[in-house]
């Protein structure tokens, strides 16, 4: 791949990253309601479950599921139901005596690492977009394959991360200097409706 093709698709990956959708606002949840390190550990976390669907998409088991119906719905239903429980969890927690975040979960970085890596790889609509979105690069390598498939979409991956990094530390540093009634909302129902709704939009999405 020459250099012009790969600032095209480092530019491409950004852009995706940078738009507002699933990944931004399930990463903004989690920072405003735990804090930025409960964030950043959740986009670790959301980075290898993407990695899955690059590598379902790039062995093409990905156009497999896409292609089964049942298996296909089966594994939306239980991303959907995992995100809505998240939501009704955070409704569930109560106040902390802290001078940071005032919902923080009592669990270690395998807590949140494991939310963000259920998420994305029971999202089977990653793995559709991942099998879209390789396909158009391959036609600037020499010798396209698995492993080429394997490098695109891990520059994908690596530029989410940095964006949604960015992110998680941006609505933490913002969130923890909120305090009383609005600072709840923050820090609290506005994160579980969000993961809520992401949940219900990934439920009521057509295969």
């Amino acid at each position: 791949m020459d250099l012009n093709a790969f600032a095209l698709l480092v530019i491409a990956c950004l852009a995706v990253n940078l738009s507002p959708g699933p990944s931004v606002l399930l990463v903004s949840s989690v920072s405003a309601a735990h804090g930025f390190r409960a964030g950043l550990l959740a986009v670790l976390g959301m980075t290898a479950g993407a990695f899955v669907h690059v590598v379902l998409a790039a062995s093409g088991v990905a156009a497999i599921l896409a292609a089964a119906p049942i298996a296909f719905a089966l594994v939306q239903y239980l991303g959907a139901a995992y995100l809505i429980y998240l939501g009704i969890d955070l409704c569930r927690k109560k106040p902390v005596k802290s001078g940071e975040t005032r919902y923080r979960d009592v669990g270690d970085d395998w807590h949140y690492f494991r939310r963000g890596l259920l998420v994305d790889s029971l999202n089977p609509k990653i793995a559709l977009f991942f099998l879209a979105f390789i396909p158009q690069f391959l036609n600037s390598v020499a010798t396209p394959g698995f492993a080429v498939s394997l490098m695109l979409g891990s520059v994908f991956l690596v530029t989410g991360a940095i964006v949604n990094g960015s992110i998680a530390w941006l609505v933490a540093a913002g969130v923890n200097q909120t305090r009383g009634f609005f600072g709840e909302w923050l820090q609290r129902w506005i994160p579980a409706s969000v993961l809520i709704y992401l949940g219900l939009r990934l439920l009521w999405q057509e295969n």
